[in-house]
């Protein structure tokens, strides 16, 4: 039932985002970069390296207590997709993260979540399973550390990487 309930409104956002123009997430010079470093004829490896550094600065935000995606990430989510398609033979890490309130399982079952909504919704954009894996760490890797809303927003989020043999 939550699966089907979380497909449902997955499909809701993604269809409600496809029909309104979303502003690019990306900065223009940023595409630039892309698209002038794939004209250079880089090589495999270097293009691969690109493509993960990209998505690691490409951080999906959560708000507390909650693994909802925002409408706001969904044409992030959507350039991911062109990126992650681009690399068909990598795998890719989703990592959910949460803020330092509440217990440590509960904020690994809440990075857990985080991380497979944002599979899911690649998913469903057409990304491979075999291709993304979801790990949760919780609380134990924050990116701010104060007691204050700005470190704990922070901090709820999922990180792409490359998984490592």
């Amino acid at each position: 039932m939550y699966r089907k309930l979380s497909l449902l409104t997955l499909t809701l956002i993604l269809s409600a985002c496809a029909s309104a123009p979303q502003p690019s997430s990306a900065p223009a010079a940023e595409k630039a970069a892309v698209a002038s470093a794939s004209a250079v004829g880089e090589t495999e490896a270097q293009r691969v390296d690109r493509i993960i550094s990209t998505l690691a600065s490409h951080s999906i935000y959560f708000d507390y207590n909650d693994f909802t995606i925002k409408p706001q990430y969904m044409a992030q989510l959507k350039q991911d997709f062109e990126l992650l398609r681009s690399a068909p033979k990598v795998v890719f890490m989703l990592e959910g993260n949460a803020d330092d309130r509440g217990s440590a399982e509960y904020n690994l079952a809440l990075g857990q979540k985080r991380a497979d909504a944002v599979k899911n919704a690649l998913r469903t954009l057409g990304i491979p399973e075999s291709q993304l894996e979801s790990v949760s760490f919780g609380k134990e890797k924050p990116r701010a550390t104060c007691n204050e809303e700005k470190c704990w927003a922070e901090n709820r989020r999922v990180d792409f990487s490359r998984k490592m043999p």
